[in-house]
């Protein structure tokens, strides 16, 4: 018996309906992302049809997708889904990493974790949006719109690696003492090449 491969198709949907959205075209963001992958305002708001005012998050989406193209970096359908129900998300609701798998990386068969991460950190480093996420209770992610929000968020993330060398350090201590007074030597000598005031 001939057993034939079948080709898969992994590509993510366009768009996603965002649930609790009033205008289906954009998901209540006031932008969509036209054919050829170009940014544009809705079209319920270009025809003066009743339109709710997009919120802060989704005016923070906007300046990002329209510096995406002023930069000439093409804007990714599956980041833009995600953004979207993000912007409809807080720090008292976020969203919750596991619905956000199901609903946006549902089509990813292998690593779907990693390639939400991958997604995230997208729009952090190249959207340049401040998504905040938190694990303690409510956990999940959201997009910061103020600036104490985004504060604590990055107080919260500068504590894990933080505490992450301070592991390795009391592990290497505990374990392999000469390297642990390595690492200690390494440290300060990073510490006096830096600039003064630094």
């Amino acid at each position: 018996m001939l057993i034939e491969s079948r080709h898969l198709d992994t590509t993510p949907p366009l768009f996603v309906r965002v649930d609790g959205a009033r205008c289906s075209r954009c998901g209540d963001l006031g932008i969509q992302i036209g054919p050829n992958g170009d940014v544009r305002t809705c079209p319920v708001i270009e025809l003066g049809l009743a339109h709710d005012e997009p919120n802060a998050a989704a005016k923070i989406i906007d300046r990002a997708t329209r510096s995406l193209m002023f930069r000439g970096v093409p804007v990714n359908p599956l980041a833009f889904d995600v953004a979207r129900a993000l912007s409809r998300r807080s720090t008292d609701d976020p969203a919750p990493r596991q619905t956000l798998l199901d609903k946006y990386f549902g089509w990813a068969s292998h690593q779907r974790l990693r390639k939400f991460h991958y997604v995230i950190e997208d729009l952090r480093s190249v959207w340049l949006l401040p998504v905040a996420s938190r694990k303690g209770s409510p956990h999940g992610y959201w997009i910061a719109t103020e600036e104490d929000d985004f504060a604590a968020w990055v107080k919260r993330a500068k504590s894990a690696p933080i505490r992450q060398l301070t592991t390795i350090h009391r592990v290497a201590k505990a374990n392999f003492p000469i390297l642990a007074e390595q690492m200690e030597f390494e440290f300060w000598q990073d510490l006096e090449a830096l600039p003064p005031g630094a």
